[in-house]
């Protein structure tokens, strides 16, 4: 088995904007979470196993925090909040695009967003005072997946990432930086021709 820590993970700007309350994605992308370069065969499936080491905030903080922003919406646009953590972009969690879009997102675009999806006042605030009370920690992600190649008549090649966003939080004079790893992870080939379907998650 084999121990890795996600790396390529788009770099956090240093200007966090302090005079302004709210949540800014600092960084979104996707990292690079094995060193090694995996082989699929024709029409074949390979195990997968390896184990991430990161500073991040807990798994359980990430599902308190979706289960949250969901709950606070309208009943009609809870749907449409489920259908973003189905892009792949999203790695799984719905409040990544959700706050970025997939993309770095200042407090004013954070803010639009949240007015957009009918979240009141109140109700921003709540969401930005469980994201303060979170804390980046050492965790350990016990990978067990496969990866399968049923699309090509040719062995296929890459690596597996997975999705990371960076966000600053504030409110007064209480800031938290906090990185948050979404479950899902994928495999993009070598070449860059496509990606190949990967069973298992993270957490």
């Amino acid at each position: 088995m084999e121990t890795a820590s996600l790396d390529k993970v788009f770099s956090v700007d240093g200007n966090q904007g302090t005079s302004t309350d709210g949540i800014e994605v600092n960084a979104y992308g996707q990292g690079q979470c094995s060193g090694v370069t995996y082989t699929v065969p024709a029409h074949a499936t390979i195990d997968v196993n390896f184990d991430i080491n990161m500073q991040c905030i807990t798994p359980d903080n990430v599902k308190a925090l979706d289960s949250l922003i969901k709950s606070l919406l309208d009943a009609s646009k809870q749907h449409e909040y489920d259908e973003l953590s189905k892009k792949e972009s999203s790695g799984g969690v719905s409040f990544f695009l959700f706050f970025s879009g997939g993309v770095k997102s200042s407090y004013s675009d954070t803010k639009h967003t949240m007015d957009k999806w009918g979240l009141s006042e109140e109700n921003q605030q709540r969401i930005v005072d469980a994201m303060l009370k979170f804390t980046n920690e050492p965790n350990t992600y016990k990978y067990s997946g496969t990866i399968t190649n049923d699309k090509y008549d040719y062995s296929v090649s890459g690596n597996l990432f997975g999705i990371v966003m960076d966000c600053t939080i504030q409110k007064g004079e209480s800031h938290q930086q906090i990185r948050v790893l979404a479950p899902n992870v994928h495999m993009n080939s070598s070449d860059g021709s496509g990606s190949l379907p990967v069973v298992g998650k993270l957490y």
